[in-house]
């Protein structure tokens, strides 16, 4: 949610979001597409955009987008998301020799929703290891997100391309920066933490 809430900040707008999702349960499995902006996403950005909302209610917000980040990885996880079929299905029409293509995949919706490899975020979590990487954005317009989740830290490593004007990657760095600083007080200011009882 950090990712999306530094995105939305830095541009105003919500976009589509690949996260890796792996599908190692599977035989030959290798990955999925987790979509991470969703409604629920880019209600919780809203809030902690509007100087109106309470910390209760930003913290609701969060809490739904989470649920549906966590159920929608769950379906993708478990080769019931819609990338992979879609992949398949484009690769089967042009190993058919289908032309013109169906008529999705040439849809303005398809590629701003992020098909065909047009997702303007792509994201990994590379683990829960010291272990670092990185990657090219998937488009020129576009931000690459790969982090890592320690037990004192977070590591991430931001990359975008020089030759779009409204992309900055040191900015966006500072907007993810600030996007966790500011998650972490919520979840604080929402669950604070039990007082010590006294030894006396």
């Amino acid at each position: 949610m950090a990712i999306q809430l530094a995105y939305f900040r830095m541009h105003g707008e919500p976009v589509a979001t690949y996260e890796t999702g792996h599908t190692r349960a599977f035989y030959h499995g290798r990955t999925e597409t987790i979509r991470a902006c969703s409604s629920e996403s880019v209600a919780f950005c809203k809030a902690m955009t509007e100087s109106s909302t309470s910390q209760a209610d930003a913290f609701l917000a969060l809490r739904a987008a989470l649920q549906a980040h966590g159920e929608y990885a769950q379906l993708a996880l478990s080769g019931r998301a819609c990338d992979r079929h879609l992949l398949g299905l484009y690769i089967a029409a042009h190993f058919l020799g289908m032309q013109p293509r169906p008529a999705i995949f040439t849809d303005v919706a398809y590629k701003k929703s992020g098909g065909g490899g047009n997702f303007v975020v792509s994201s990994s979590n590379v683990g829960y290891t010291p272990l670092f990487g990185g990657f090219a954005p998937m488009v020129k317009h576009g931000y690459g997100a790969c982090y890592s989740i320690l037990d004192s830290r977070i590591n991430i490593s931001t990359s975008s391309w020089n030759v779009c004007p409204h992309t900055d990657c040191t900015k966006f760095g500072e907007h993810l920066v600030r996007a966790l600083i500011d998650l972490q007080h919520l979840c604080i200011a929402a669950n604070p933490p039990l007082e010590q009882p006294s030894k006396l």
